[in-house]
């Protein structure tokens, strides 16, 4: 049996300092199409890592506010990897040029 206060604390943390980071990190412009591609992978491992915590977690009795911590977790690096992901997207799509019609 996982000691899930420990875990929970310990991807809170993490979600702390990479909600701080990631923001600055995606909006710089110096960033690699391959240093993206490598942040999102990042940002997709914790988001699915969140998603088999709570799944493990459902078959526990626990308390109520665990349950409520990991599925704000689980939003955190969701939204996180999404936002990487759309980056990513848009700047495999590279720049635009002005529209002419």
């Amino acid at each position: 049996m996982a000691n899930w206060l420990n875990v929970l604390r310990e991807k809170n943390e993490l979600a702390t300092v990479l909600g701080k980071k990631i923001p600055k990190m995606l909006a710089h412009e110096s960033l690699s199409l391959e240093q993206m591609s490598e942040l999102y992978k990042f940002l997709e491992s914790h988001a699915h890592s969140m998603e088999e915590i709570r799944s493990e977690m459902e078959g526990e009795d626990l308390p109520e506010s665990y349950y409520q911590v990991a599925e704000d977790l689980d939003l955190i690096f969701t939204d996180l990897a999404a936002s990487a992901a759309e980056r990513l997207r848009d700047m495999r799509a590279g720049p635009t040029g002005p529209c002419t019609g």
